[in-house]
C-alpha cells in the first residue's frame, strides 16, 4: 500500500496514521512552507531526511497539485490518502483524485487519537470505520517531529552543579509522574536545538499519544508569572504545535486573580501542590491529584 500524506504545520496527524497503518510506501506532499516539517517526518519514518522521493507543490494551486500528484500515481492501484493535513486546496486536489480513482481515504482526529476511514460509492464518500489508536509514539518522537533536535539538561542547578530549591521541586514532580506514567514517558529539562537558552522546558510528558509540557515553579511573586511566559513561547503553534497541552505546576496555594485569568486565556492548566516539602517526595494525595489532573487534561 502507498499512503499519501498531506503535510501541514502540525506533524502528529500524519505521523500517527503512518505508525498505525505501516504502509509499504509513504509519499509526503509538502510545500515550501512545510518542507522542514516533511524533513523531520521523513527522518522519523525512514531514518533520513531526504525528500527526493516525495512531492513538493504549490500550497494554493489546485491544478498544479492535481497534475503533479496524478503523474506521480500513474500505474499505482493500492493507494490510501490521509486528508488530515496540508492546506484546504491540497486536500481538495487529493480528494478529487481519490474520488475519481475510487481510492479510500482516512482522516485523523488527533485529540481523540481516532482514525476515521472512508471509501467511495459512486464518487460519494462512505464512512467505513473508526479506529481508536493505541500509544504509537514516544515522547522523543513527539519532540523530534516538531524540533530539529533537543538536549536533556535535567533539573535546575546552581553554579556549582547543586540542585536549587526549584530544581528539587522539579525533581519531586518528575519522579511522581515517572512512577505513574512510566519513566520513558517523561523528559526533564528539554532544550530545543538551536535555541540557546531562549527556551528550556522543565518537563515534557506523554499519556498515550497526547503530550503535555510543564513549567514547574515554587511560589513567590515571580515564579508562576515566569512559568506562564515560558509556556507561551514554547507552546506557539509553529514551535511545539497546537496539540501540545500546557501546564503550570506550582507549590503555591494558588495564583492571584490576574495570573489565573492569564492562564485561562492561554488555555494553561494550573496544578497546585502546596503539600510539597523541600527535598522530600510529594505526598501520596498530591501525587494522586497530579496524575488525575494531567490525565484529565490530556484526554480532553
Amino acid at each position: 500500500m502507498l499512503l499519501i500524506s498531506l503535510i501541514g504545520e502540525q506533524p502528529i496527524p500524519n505521523l500517527l496514521p503512518i505508525r498505525h497503518l505501516q504502509p509499504a510506501e509513504n509519499l509526503l506532499i509538502y510545500t515550501t512552507k512545510t518542507e522542514a516539517v516533511a524533513r523531520r517526518l521523513r527522518r522519523i519514518v525512514s531514518g533520513r531526511p531526504d525528500l527526493s522521493a516525495d512531492l513538493r507543490g504549490e500550497a494554493y494551486d489546485f491544478d498544479d497539485l492535481r497534475q503533479k500528484l496524478t503523474a506521480r500515481l500513474a500505474g499505482k492501484t493500492d493507494i490510501l490518502f490521509n486528508l488530515t493535513g496540508g492546506t484546504k486546496m491540497m486536500a481538495l486536489a487529493a480528494f478529487s483524485i481519490a474520488a475519481q480513482g475510487g481510492f479510500p481515504f482516512v482522516y485523523m482526529e488527533n485529540q481523540k487519537s481516532t482514525l476515521l476511514r472512508y471509501r467511495f460509492d459512486n464518487a460519494a464518500p462512505i464512512w467505513l470505520e473508526t479506529a481508536h489508536l493505541p500509544a504509537l509514539i514516544s515522547t522523543a518522537d513527539y519532540l523530534n517531529s516538531h524540533l530539529d533536535g533537543f538536549t536533556l539538561n535535567g533539573f535546575n542547578k546552581d553554579g556549582r552543579g547543586k540542585l536549587t530549591d526549584g530544581g528539587l521541586f522539579e525533581q519531586a514532580v518528575c519522579s511522581a509522574l515517572e512512577n505513574r506514567l512510566g519513566k520513558e514517558a517523561v523528559q526533564a529539562g528539554v532544550q530545543p536545538g538551536g535555541m540557546a537558552k531562549q527556551i528550556d522546558i522543565d518537563l515534557v510528558f506523554r499519556v498515550g499519544n497526547q503530550v503535555g509540557i510543564a513549567e514547574v515553579k515554587l511560589g513567590g511573586s515571580e515564579g508562576p508569572k515566569k512559568g506562564l511566559d515560558q509556556l507561551k513561547m514554547a507552546g506557539e503553534p509553529d514551535f511545539l504545535g497546537t496539540y501540545t497541552a500546557q501546564f503550570l505546576i506550582t507549590a503555591a496555594h494558588g495564583l492571584n486573580s490576574d495570573l489565573q485569568t492569564l492562564a485561562v486565556r492561554r488555555k494553561i492548566k494550573v496544578i497546585t501542590l502546596p503539600e510539597y516539602e523541600s527535598n522530600r517526595p510529594l505526598p501520596a494525595q498530591a501525587v494522586d491529584r497530579l496524575e488525575k489532573e494531567v490525565r484529565q487534561r490530556l484526554s480532553e
